[in-house]
C-alpha cells in the first residue's frame, strides 16, 4: 500500500507548496500503483495529479493525466 501513502504525502507537499517534492510523490505513487496493478488507484493518482498541473498552470502536463 505504498502507492497510497506516495499519494497522501504528494497532496501534504502540495498543501505547503513544496511543488517539486509533491510532484516526485505523484509520480512515485502512479509507479507504485502501476507497478502492483493496482488500476483504480492508479486512476485515482493521475486524477490528483492532474489537478496538480492545472493549478500550476501547466495545461500541457495535466492533459498526460
Amino acid at each position: 500500500f505504498q502507492n497510497k501513502l506516495y499519494l497522501m504525502e504528494a497532496e501534504e507537499a502540495f498543501c505547503y507548496n513544496d511543488i517539486a517534492r509533491a510532484e516526485s510523490l505523484y509520480e512515485k505513487s502512479l509507479l507504485s500503483s502501476r507497478e502492483h496493478r493496482f488500476i483504480h488507484e492508479e486512476a485515482l493518482a493521475h486524477e490528483l495529479a492532474g489537478h496538480f498541473f492545472l493549478k500550476l498552470n501547466r495545461k500541457g502536463t495535466a492533459v498526460e493525466h
